[in-house]
């Protein structure tokens, strides 16, 4: 027996997160429900999961949890692999504590999991996944879909404002802000569940005896796992833990002592007011949703939400209360789910052509001028420019996978300063974000990468190279901004002095 039809599982504000992707039907007779968590890598205040549960129970059926981790995606290295096991094992010791059924699996060998999916599709009624537009997600979401004989459904996750309720990719943050302003109310009161598993009525015990192995009976630790794989060992681990634990605790740390300063002081590195929760982000360890509502928790006791209104996409004054809030949220709601919405609409997001029409143009008339200094790719990657705070930026980026917010526009407008044209400039500023950063990949990064060619941007006042590109300079950053510890951590011993002018070069010139 089988349903044509998908049942209605969810309010009729988050009906907009659910798509389906393909034509097959839900398969009456399978064994369970199958959850492929790809990338809200969570248990609590996930739509994914809620919408899973929600079906499994509508069958009247148990629930399976399938997280997987590759040998071979794009960038793979030590760095992303121990974070994303790290977080593996917590939801395996989570789910053991309470008896759901999760399958967790680490392939051991490039393709030694090739077909595992499928295997658990043979027993699944359907399929739900996550829904986000970019990276092995989204290729996974459209190649698999058209392979399975169940009906395959992916639930927008990513933010407050559903994907079903935009049409188009939004070429400014104004734009999309009239959305959010239009939306914001309704999506906090469409909140996801916090303990979605809660309400699974079938419990049922899922023989979990597939052809694969589940991490757990490896009997192998994770650095030694590591170590045997292919992968690029060159990009070590970092010092943050990539469980929900530690994203909750990180988080709690950030409410309490830097959110109050966070408006006067998110652009100064010394005064590290910034969350640094965008890697939990992408990761899925934690809930754009979540984090909101505990930040609104800080507003003035005579703060209401039902006050909020309407202000046209006019930022600065939306939310009420204190500036400082409205300052995070801003950043956290708009400035992160336009990249998500634009990506969503735009297949081409990580291409050069993606560029609105007056970028593109600027930087062709521009394209000839003379570069007073060339790097090639090495030599950014091992910070070799002549710029202290440039340097200082991408060390930052190696070790610790992330660069301080400001400075991270700073270091991708030098990159489309220091090489031959803006294409290479992109090639550079995706391969240095996508190789080091935790939250590379990700529909956030890429538009902090396109900010710097003119995404979600306007035309500014017309200089070399840059054309009509909005500049920054390293001179001005270092008279407004406060880093001189952050200088001292990451450039103290830096030589400067050899510099690197007119050179002709190849971008992957070694």
């Amino acid at each position: 027996m089988k349903l044509n039809e998908l049942p209605v599982l969810l309010s009729p504000f988050n009906q907009k997160r659910v798509r389906r992707l393909n034509a097959q039907s839900i398969r009456e007779n399978g064994e369970y429900v199958l959850y492929w968590m790809q990338i809200n890598r969570r248990f609590e205040y996930n739509f994914s999961l809620e919408y899973a549960v929600n079906l499994a129970n509508y069958l009247q059926k148990p629930l399976l949890i399938y997280e997987g981790l590759s040998a071979t995606y794009p960038w793979a290295c030590d760095r992303f692999h121990l974070y994303v096991m790290q977080g593996m094992e917590e939801n395996h010791q989570l789910a053991e504590k309470n008896g759901w059924n999760y399958f967790g699996y680490w392939e051991e060998a490039p393709k030694a999991g090739k077909g595992l999916i499928y295997e658990l599709e043979k027993r699944a009624c359907a399929i739900v996944s996550d829904d986000n537009p970019v990276f092995i997600m989204k290729k996974n979401n459209d190649s698999v879909s058209q392979k399975v004989s169940c009906s395959y459904i992916v639930i927008d996750s990513n933010g407050l404002i559903p994907f079903g309720l935009t049409d188009k990719a939004p070429y400014l943050a104004f734009l999309f802000r009239k959305t959010m302003q239009k939306y914001f109310v309704e999506s906090m009161q469409n909140m996801p569940l916090k303990q979605p598993m809660d309400e699974l009525i079938n419990q049922k015990h899922i023989d979990l005896n597939f052809s694969k192995k589940p991490f757990w009976k490896l009997e192998i630790s994770k650095q030694d796992f590591i170590s045997q794989l292919p992968i690029d060992h060159t990009v070590k681990p970092i010092a943050e833990i990539g469980t929900r634990k530690e994203a909750l605790k990180a988080y709690q740390v950030f409410l309490d002592s830097k959110l109050l300063h966070y408006g006067e002081d998110r652009n100064h590195p010394d005064k590290q007011a910034v969350s640094n929760m965008s890697g939990y982000l992408h990761f899925g360890k934690i809930s754009e949703q979540e984090m909101v509502q505990s930040v609104l928790e800080k507003q003035p006791k005579s703060w209401d939400i039902n006050q909020i209104t309407y202000k046209n996409g006019q930022s600065g004054s939306f939310f009420g209360g204190y500036s400082f809030i409205e300052s995070f949220l801003d950043e956290l709601i708009t400035w992160r789910e336009v990249g998500h919405h634009f990506a969503h609409h735009e297949p081409n997001y990580d291409a050069f052509d993606s560029l609105p029409d007056w970028a593109k143009q600027t930087l062709s008339e521009h394209e000839k001028d003379e570069r007073v200094y060339l790097y090639t790719l090495e030599q950014f990657e091992q910070a070799k420019t002549h710029d202290k705070i440039w340097n200082a930026a991408q060390r930052e980026l190696v070790r610790d996978g992330r660069i301080h917010n400001y400075l991270r526009m700073l270091w991708g407008k030098k990159i489309l300063e220091w090489t031959p044209n803006a294409r290479v400039a992109l090639e550079i500023m995706i391969e240095l974000n996508n190789k080091y950063a935790i939250d590379g990949r990700d529909p956030n990064s890429y538009s902090g990468i396109f900010w710097i060619l003119g995404r979600f941007d306007r035309a500014w006042f017309e200089r070399p190279i840059f054309g009509k590109i909005r500049f920054m300079s390293s001179e001005s950053t270092l008279k407004k901004v406060i880093m001189k510890q952050y200088l001292k951590d990451f450039a103290s011993d830096l030589d400067t002095t050899k510099e690197t002018k007119n050179e002709t070069l190849d971008l992957f010139d070694s």
